[in-house]
């Protein structure tokens, strides 16, 4: 027999899931009952949402009590279960083998990843989603279908957003291990940073920007090079000046839980902001993100910059990355390199929602792209307005779920599936 817990809340508390259970399959077979008893069906992974993507009026589902399996093969791993970075990295690590790039939490699950395009850093670097090879997913009548790279619907599945079905297993492409050393700079004039964003921003593996939108005294730029790097001094080219232990993410309390900085390491100890074993960031927040061409960049920053007053009472930090374009069609880097905008807020959802629009408005004229699993209140017409494959998205959801089963109000909004 299934058993169930509460659904409660996302992780930082700012949204209740209006599904008042959730079931939590201890087996496989324990898993296929589940799905095709139900008439709708969400999955609930880590929880580090801040919106509805993964909500339902119906029962959540969690992977948490089926068996966790990681299993590296060449240059390929497989895992299965509700795995998270934390725990995939370590195994990747003790083979020679790591993933291109990790995000700024080590805490999310690698599924959860994968179908919302989460990422980290890097002119050179997809999102996590980039390095799905193949999924295992059920579907609603309790059927395992291997979604690979050459199967129709696999630019729609790797990033998913749980519409079609309970992704069961994952395949990432991996890379020899490297040693990545992170390091924190003040002093960077906010005119030398949007003078040649590009460059910023291709100095070194990972760059990062943090800035509240004032006086650049108190902007941090946290780099994290390789031996592979092209400019890695860059940063100090420009007046950056190590911080040493002093270590302020905008107006963010917790910062004694941030990865090690100065000294090299793993990568998977360096390139995420936050220590696996630690508190994730505030944790009392709320996220949103945008995206837009990088080539667009200084534009774009500048539109919001404008706007600095109006959204500065509920910010907490905005932080700036870049990703690679790739071809998975609902992604925000969909065939283009993108500036990831993003914004850390009070956990205050009325104070969000009204400064959100004034963000969105300065932003609509670069074409942005929200982060699917951050709050957002863009109309679904204007977001598929940017996504030359959101219509072939639909189609092939609707192949795949024909009952209707893994969609809800969120994909009906966003996607009009």
């Amino acid at each position: 027999m299934t058993h169930t817990r509460p659904s409660g809340t996302n992780w930082s508390g700012n949204h209740r899931y209006r599904a008042a259970e959730t079931l939590l399959p201890a087996d496989l077979d324990e898993l296929a009952a589940a799905i095709t008893g139900a008439d709708s069906l969400r999955v609930q992974a880590t929880r580090h949402t801040f919106n509805d993507v993964g909500d339902t009026d119906a029962a959540l589902l969690s992977l948490e009590n089926l068996p966790v399996r990681i299993e590296v093969d060449g240059d390929r791993v497989r895992v299965e279960g509700l795995v998270t970075f934390a725990q995939l990295a370590p195994v990747l690590e003790a083979e020679g083998r790591a993933l291109h790039n990790l995000g700024s939490l080590p805490h999310i699950s690698v599924a959860g990843a994968a179908a919302t395009g989460t990422h980290g850093s890097g002119t050179a670097n997809g999102n996590l989603s980039s390095a799905v090879t193949a999924l295992e997913i059920m579907d609603a009548d309790g059927h395992r279908h291997l979604v690979h790279r050459e199967h129709p619907w696999f630019p729609a599945a790797a990033l998913g957003l749980g519409a079609f079905g309970v992704v069961t297993a994952v395949e990432l492409r991996t890379v020899p291990t490297y040693t990545v050393t992170a390091e924190a700079y003040t002093g960077v004039a906010w005119d030398d940073i949007v003078a040649d964003p590009r460059r910023l921003f291709a100095s070194s593996r990972s760059v990062s920007v943090f800035t509240t939108w004032g006086d650049p005294a108190h902007d941090l730029v946290w780099i994290k090079t390789t031996d592979a790097d092209v400019e890695p001094g860059y940063v100090t080219d420009l007046g950056g000046r190590p911080i040493g232990d002093d270590l302020h993410l905008g107006r963010i309390r917790t910062v004694g839980n941030t990865t090690e900085r100065g000294t090299p390491g793993p990568w998977h100890t360096r390139l995420p902001h936050f220590r696996a074993e630690a508190l994730p960031s505030d944790g009392d927040e709320i996220q949103s993100e945008y995206f837009v061409p990088l080539d667009a960049a200084a534009e774009a920053l500048a539109a919001v910059r404008a706007v600095a007053s109006t959204i500065d009472p509920v910010l907490l930090v905005t932080e700036l990355r870049t990703v690679a374009a790739d071809d998975l069609w609902l992604s925000p880097a969909y065939q283009r390199d993108v500036l990831a905008i993003h914004f850390t807020w009070r956990n205050d959802n009325a104070g969000v929602a009204a400064v959100l629009p004034t963000v969105e408005a300065r932003l609509a004229p670069f074409d942005a792209r929200p982060h699917w699993g951050k709050a957002f209140t863009m109309p679904g017409e204007t977001i598929r307005a940017t996504l030359p494959h959101a219509a072939d998205f639909v189609a092939a959801a609707r192949e795949a779920d024909p009952r209707g089963v893994f969609r809800n109000a969120y994909l009906q909004r966003t996607l009009g599936l």
